[in-house]
């Protein structure tokens, strides 16, 4: 999707629609870059921001004196802020209600560095620095506060992979580990179908599922035994950064190397949907069976699950709410309850008329395993 370039033809200063919420993105340096290349896939708006993010590569934020200290953060009722860790950030405004919201982000790069190839080497996700702190502003801060104004204005994350196919979009609900980046790699294989989201996808209050084009991350046991997928992965990847997967994979385990790549270049452009109407969501829990086990159940307990995963994923906002609510009175964030309850009756709303499904894996499923039994044992590939 093109990305429309304002003030002036400033390159540093951009608008984008996240489902419907309107944001804007401005700054500098090589961070600002990085999060500007994961962040460019949304469509583009003419729209006044309800978020605008400014990173800062200089420089850093004076905390305002009638605050409340917490452990490593400082609020009031109309801001909130971090300091002290490589990503420092303040927020100003009513984070939980449709107003305005302005968040500034103050990157600390060291001074002293080591070689680029050697501070990759020693990284699992083979990234720099500044690659780094832009992987962390997407997930420690651009969900959480998107997450918050989405429940505002009737959208919402779920933690899922979502895909589609004739206009019809598929969910799988699951937390971290289960299933849901393999399924989505083996289904993106087969003819017709197209991505949506891998990890967060986001639902809209009018049924429908949206692009996220934040980075899929792909670990070892994502591609185990998949050529295909493995060659794809690797194309275009220097000796170095081969060297490293393969060293770390056999060094500390699957679990410990992974690659975070852009879903666009990864699949094709062709491979991605903008958004479709939801069809059908499929909740992954992986346990104690010896054979796969599907049954219908209601969008009421889909709804409590989906909520109860997202409240932990939206990393670090289970920590700040605590932190916060249990600070004083004028916490400038919702209670962990407040936000499960209201993202509950988000998925009611948006699942209300929409099959719902309870797939058990046995613990040693491989996601080849997975993809054979849904495509030839039930019918949930059929939109």
């Amino acid at each position: 999707m093109s990305v429309l370039i304002l003030a002036g033809k400033n390159k540093n200063r951009m608008k984008f629609i996240v489902a419907d919420v309107p944001i804007e993105l401005s700054g500098e340096g090589e961070v600002y870059t990085n999060i500007l290349k994961e962040l460019s896939g949304y469509p583009e708006t003419r729209e006044s921001p309800e978020v605008s993010f400014f990173v800062n590569n200089k420089g850093s934020f004076e905390v305002p004196r009638n605050v409340t200290a917490v452990s490593d953060i400082f609020f009031n009722a109309r801001y909130f802020a971090l300091k002290n860790t490589p990503l420092n950030f303040e927020i100003k405004g009513k984070i939980f209600e449709k107003c305005p919201l302005e968040v500034n982000v103050y990157p600390t790069i060291p001074r002293k560095r080591t070689f680029r190839t050697r501070e990759r080497f020693r990284d699992w996700n083979f990234f720099t620095i500044e690659e780094t702190l832009a992987k962390n502003f997407v997930y420690n801060i651009f969900d959480f506060v998107m997450e918050l104004k989405f429940l505002i204005n009737g959208s919402s994350f779920i933690h899922a992979s979502s895909l589609e196919k004739d206009g019809k979009a598929i969910l799988f609900v699951a937390a971290g580990g289960i299933g849901k980046t393999g399924i989505m790699l083996q289904m993106l294989k087969q003819e017709g179908w197209r991505y949506l989201s891998d990890d967060l996808s986001i639902v809209g209050s009018d049924g429908r599922v949206y692009f996220n084009p934040k980075y899929i991350q792909i670990y070892p046991y994502n591609i185990k035994n998949d050529a295909e997928l493995y060659d794809l992965l690797m194309k275009g990847r220097g000796v170095f950064d081969k060297l490293n997967w393969f060293y770390r994979k056999y060094r500390y385990g699957e679990d410990s190397v992974r690659r975070r790549v852009d879903p666009k270049k990864f699949f094709g452009t062709e491979k991605i949907s903008k958004d479709a109407r939801i069809n059908k969501v499929v909740n992954f829990v992986r346990t104690k069976v010896t054979t796969f086990e599907i049954n219908e159940i209601n969008s009421d307990l889909i709804s409590q699950m989906a909520s109860e995963i997202l409240a932990f994923e939206i990393n670090p906002f289970f920590k700040y709410s605590c932190l916060c609510n249990g600070g004083g009175p004028d916490s400038p964030l919702p209670k962990i309850e407040e936000t499960k309850e209201r993202s509950i009756k988000r998925f009611l709303e948006i699942f209300k008329n929409t099959p719902c499904y309870q797939l058990k894996i046995p613990l040693e499923a491989s996601p080849l395993d997975l993809y054979d039994y849904i495509d030839t044992k039930t019918s949930l590939f059929r939109v």
